[in-house]
């Protein structure tokens, strides 16, 4: 060992020796100085980790007296507006959308124990269900990390509980290891060369392209005028409306004419469904034995989608075995669900964008209509009555 030492230090293998330590010290001090700041919350968002502002929004909001916690992916996020939905019942509720982009059942399970752990059980709980979310393979692994990072941060005692979950993908443990030594990892692509030379040139850009414009301005025509009139001004959001997480979402300029719509549709198709192999109801299955066992009860929501995206995913090889899959689980657990795609109005075509700003996410105009919609058809639910009837009138 000695013999070793002395060689590192030979002069010739010093500068080496000197850089891989700076290199270690600089990693050591960064990971500790951004998991230890507000840097560390401003990054995750960034990456669309919204977990720890919502959780900041919750401890405002009286978390150990939850009446429903909606849990899903982007789809509660933008279509889930908790101040319409406890209008719309009529009832006191205190509800809360802790919907996040790119959510798996596995995260929701280590949330619901956290929550369960910190604040006691939801009265209800409104769990997504969409076939994008029936995987094992947890693509795009890097923001499931970040989730359990943030988990783990807020409850370490709890991490061997995330970790012995035999349906956590491979691929999220190995990120979730490397990435907890150091943040240069974790937030690799904030801090590549490429994604920081491309902020700077994109900032020379605007301002090139600002100078530009004013030097070329021309006034908007009448034709143009008459354009931006007839779409009619946007749904104001309230603060009441975002305080309890809800984020809205405004329509994609690709969803206001049918050519625009057939290719966000395509876009869409490649993503939800020409890139996932099958479909496994394994971890919705075991969040759903947990709720049991826990004695918390359930209610499954299926956000709607944009009638075209429907049709092709009623087209497509996923179809067949979603549904079957579906109604087995239903069988066996006797989950009530609430399929909102039976609500969209007739108005709505395959040829328009309508309430949806992509062929996956509701407008904000979209989001209050089918919020209240929720609110009516879960009254007409054991589990919504229940809920409704222990606040009197």
């Amino acid at each position: 060992m000695f013999k070793s030492l002395q060689a590192l230090l030979h002069p010739s293998l010093r500068p080496i020796v000197a850089g891989i330590a700076s290199f270690a010290l600089m990693n050591l001090v960064l990971t500790l100085g951004i998991t230890f700041s507000p840097l560390n919350s401003k990054f995750n968002f960034n990456y669309g980790n919204f977990l720890p502002t919502k959780l900041a929004m919750l401890k405002a909001h009286q978390p150990q007296k939850l009446d429903v916690l909606f849990m899903g992916t982007s789809q509660t996020n933008n279509g889930f507006i908790t101040s319409e939905f406890e209008r719309a019942s009529g009832k006191p509720l205190n509800s809360f959308n802790l919907g996040l982009p790119n959510n798996r059942y596995d995260i929701m399970l280590a949330y619901l124990q956290y929550h369960q752990q910190r604040f006691g059980k939801p009265r209800l709980l409104l769990v997504e269900l969409s076939p994008s979310i029936q995987e094992k393979d947890a693509y795009l692994y890097y923001l499931p990390a970040l989730y359990y990072r943030t988990l783990i941060e807020q409850a370490p005692n709890l991490t061997g509980t995330y970790l012995k979950n035999p349906l956590l993908a491979q691929n999220v443990k190995q990120e979730l290891l490397f990435s907890s030594l150091s943040s240069l990892r974790q937030y690799r692509f904030t801090f590549s060369p490429v994604n920081l030379l491309g902020k700077a040139s994109a900032k020379l850009n605007s301002l090139s392209n600002l100078h530009d414009a004013a030097a070329n301005a021309e006034p908007i025509s009448e034709a143009e005028g008459a354009s931006q009139s007839q779409a009619g001004p946007a749904m104001p959001i309230e603060p009441i409306m975002t305080e309890k997480g809800w984020y809205p979402k405004e329509q994609s300029p690709h969803m206001t004419t049918p050519a625009g719509i057939r290719l966000s549709v395509a876009e869409a198709k490649r993503y939800y469904i020409v890139q996932q192999k099958t479909v496994h109801f394994d971890k919705l299955r075991m969040l759903l034995a947990y709720c049991k066992q826990q004695r918390i009860p359930v209610v499954l929501v299926s956000w709607p989608n944009h009638p075209a995206f429907l049709k092709a995913f009623a087209q497509s090889r996923l179809n067949v075995d979603y549904q079957q899959g579906l109604q087995a689980l239903l069988s066996q657990t006797h989950t009530p669900v609430i399929n909102l795609n039976h609500s969209i109005p007739a108005s709505q075509s395959e040829t328009n964008g309508g309430l949806f700003a992509d062929p996956r996410h509701l407008t904000p105009e979209g989001a209050k209509l089918f919020s209240g919609m929720l609110a009516h058809q879960l009254a007409h639910l054991p589990e919504g009555r229940t809920l409704i009837q222990s606040y009197p009138d």
